[in-house]
């Protein structure tokens, strides 16, 4: 096994996960049914998920998985116990599984339900569903860079229990400070500064997006990075 500095790949035999059925662990051994890296913590990191609860890649650790996973975030909203046995049907976005005080394991199913679930998460929890895109023409949702194709299947279909308006366009209901408001939604594209949305590196892939969009019942628009 090929040991690099700060993780070490430790890949199983693949699996599906199954996130309405808990994590993916085998109760027996303890070990995780699925392909995923062990990365060790930094002192930094492990204040992090004893203070805060969530867990950071480093830029170096975050770099070397999105190698194998172009997907994967940078920043995880939730860390669970390898002894978690409940189901994950309240976890928000994506989740790592915490083996020890230092030692945490990242997921890497690329095609998995939970990366979807992700990218679906961070588009459709507000009312302003919101894409950033970068000078290469990549686009991230939620600080979260999203590969193309994962992107257009996260716009393929509406979120569950979709409600539209009279027009048909996409209702969401938004949940603050214990009330729950819900409107119309909007797609909002934030371009770089300067940047067209028909510049070559952006024309192709927003027709596609606009198209799913218009599919789906967003309205949308687009604005150049920090004017709003």
């Amino acid at each position: 096994m090929k040991t690099i500095p700060f993780f070490i790949p430790s890949l199983l035999a693949s699996a599906t996960l199954a996130l309405s059925d808990g994590i993916p662990v085998d109760r027996g051994t303890g070990k995780i049914r699925c392909a995923h890296t062990v990365v060790s913590l930094t002192a930094e990191q492990i204040e992090e998920t004893q203070a805060l609860g969530t867990f950071t890649l480093t830029p170096d650790q975050w770099r070397t998985l999105r190698a194998t996973r172009p997907s994967c975030p940078k920043r995880f909203n939730t860390v669970l116990p390898v002894t978690f046995n409940d189901c994950c049907c309240g976890v928000e976005g994506e989740y790592v599984i915490a083996l020890s005080r230092d030692r945490i394991a990242v997921l890497m199913g690329e095609d998995s339900d939970q990366a979807l679930r992700s990218v679906r998460w961070a588009l459709f929890r507000s009312q302003i569903v919101t894409l950033r895109a970068n000078e290469r023409g990549e686009f991230y949702a939620g600080g979260t860079l999203v590969p193309f194709p994962l992107l257009l299947k996260a716009f393929a279909t509406p979120p569950e229990g979709v409600k539209r308006d009279e027009k048909g366009k996409l209702l969401i209901t938004e949940h603050k400070f214990g009330s729950s408001e819900t409107g119309t939604a909007w797609l909002v594209v934030n371009l770089p500064m300067g940047a067209k949305p028909t510049d070559a590196v952006y024309e192709s892939r927003l027709r596609q997006i606009a198209a799913l969009a218009d599919k789906m019942g967003l309205s949308h628009m687009l604005f150049p990075e920090g004017v709003h």
